[in-house]
């Protein structure tokens, strides 16, 4: 019987911090959920974004449209909570004393947003949540829907320029089967609609392909994974 390292499926959760590229359309503001740890993610990133979606968040559309420049809105992140957490501000010093706790500088201090504009971002607070403590949306409805379910500190955060869209309809799955050889690298890859099939295929393309594979006495590997 050939043996082979099976790869795993979806990974869950990555750091979601500064650093991942250009920021591409800066007047918008791209909103993601993580169904795993609770936590609402706002980027104009797309880069950024595109990286979460391909890791298992959910995809929630536009947030808001913002501006380019006005008063500056830090981000900072907290690594030592379960699942990681992350804090919009317009006190630099607020941001500050955080980091001093052990927070995060996010986009290395720089400000992530701005806040100009005359619609109001909202800001609640769950003091029973350790990640996605806090929500920042333009929709008072669902802003006092939260506040009606224990949430605390309902505030405006910042200013943008605009509301954001609706959260888009679902989008069909796209799994992708791969092979890679005992060294780790990708030598083959497959979409398909369903996780069995892209498994399935990747399996059988191994089997067929099993001595190649075998690199320094390293044995290949096969698996899928969720990419849309």
């Amino acid at each position: 019987m050939k043996k082979f390292i099976i790869g795993t499926t979806l990974s869950l959760v990555i750091a979601a911090s500064a650093g991942f590229g250009a920021n591409v359309q800066a007047d918008t503001v791209y909103r993601l959920y993580n169904r795993n740890t609770g936590e609402h993610f706002y980027t104009k990133n797309t880069y950024e974004r595109s990286s979460l979606i391909q890791n298992g968040w959910n995809n929630e559309g536009v947030g808001w449209y913002g501006a380019s420049s006005g008063e500056p809105v830090y981000r900072v992140y907290n690594p030592n909570s379960r699942g990681g957490d992350h804090y919009y501000t317009m006190s630099r010093y607020e941001a500050q004393s955080l980091v001093n706790k052990g927070w995060r500088w996010d986009n290395n201090g720089a400000p992530t947003f701005y806040s100009a504009g005359n619609t109001k971002l909202y800001v609640s607070y769950n003091p029973n949540a350790q990640s996605g403590s806090h929500n920042y949306t333009t929709n008072i409805y669902e802003q006092n829907s939260l506040l009606q379910n224990g949430w605390k500190y309902g505030s405006v955060s910042f200013y943008v320029s605009s509301p954001g869209g609706n959260t888009p309809p679902p989008t069909q799955a796209v799994w992708q089967g791969w092979v890679k050889n005992g060294a780790g690298v990708v030598v083959a890859s497959q979409n398909f609609s369903d996780a069995k099939s892209a498994t399935t295929w990747a399996s059988k393309w191994a089997d067929e392909h099993y001595n190649s594979l075998i690199i320094n006495g390293k044995l290949g590997s096969f698996g899928a994974n969720q990419i849309s």
